[in-house]
């Protein structure tokens, strides 16, 4: 059986040249222009700042610096890199901003972003309860001439009024403290 490769080639002309116009309507991914590459950068370093005020007011502490340390790495590429910026190609300059990113984010905002641990009271100071304070929950006490929230350290001890208690720690502004008894009994 022979075949004619001609009428086949004649037959799929008008199919492969429909194709070829519908190809050269569909919008190419492309890079933005090397003059515009500055712009972008910087609109996304503004952009991921503003995003960290969202960030921490309704998601707290946990993402702290995240969307910052984004923000200012895409302002690093402008301010630092903007001769860069218009030779290399665009999909590079994704890549190294991601990586000074990741950079930020894992080694260098752990050293900007200050823990909530707790603060350590020297030696045990003595203060003096002002009001009960109940299995659970925070009372007031006198230390150092100020009135303090306090809890008991041992979840569940109650201490009475006008009690002597030492101070063991601090976290946040309440003061972690236990009764006297518990040292002379």
């Amino acid at each position: 059986m022979v075949t004619d490769f001609s009428a086949i080639a004649l037959l799929t002309m008008p199919i492969q040249s429909a194709t070829m116009s519908v190809y050269a309507l569909l919008p190419m991914p492309v890079s933005p222009p090397s003059w515009l590459r500055p712009l972008f950068w910087g609109l996304t370093g503004v952009s991921f700042c503003a995003i960290e005020l969202v960030v921490r007011k309704y998601f707290g502490h946990k993402y702290k610096a995240i969307a910052l340390s984004m923000g200012i790495t895409a302002l690093i590429m402008v301010l630092g890199f903007s001769w860069v910026l218009m030779v290399v190609r665009f999909k590079w300059q994704v890549l190294y901003w991601m990586g000074l990113s990741t950079v930020s984010v894992i080694w260098l905002r752990p050293m900007f972003i200050q823990s909530k641990r707790a603060i350590a009271v020297p030696d045990a100071t003595e203060a003096k309860t002002l009001s009960p304070i109940l299995p659970g929950e925070v009372g007031r006490v006198l230390y150092e001439g100020s009135s303090w929230p306090a809890q008991c350290d041992v979840r569940d001890l109650a201490i009475a009024a006008n009690q002597k208690v030492y101070v063991l720690r601090c976290e946040g502004n309440t003061l972690i403290v236990i009764p006297q008894q518990l040292f002379h009994s």
